[in-house]
């Protein structure tokens, strides 16, 4: 199953992170605003 550009992205939920904070993210939760959803795996990645 793809996505197209424009489509209604699945329900999900995933880990997430801002600053000292950590939680769950639900994009449920932001039904009816307009979200970007960034995923940048290298940030954590050691080197």
């Amino acid at each position: 199953m793809g996505l197209k550009v424009g489509d209604t992205a699945p329900d999900f939920k995933l880990r997430a992170a801002t600053g000292d904070e950590e939680g769950e993210f639900h994009l449920a939760a932001m039904r009816g605003k307009t979200v970007v959803v960034l995923f940048y795996a290298l940030d954590f990645t050691p080197v």
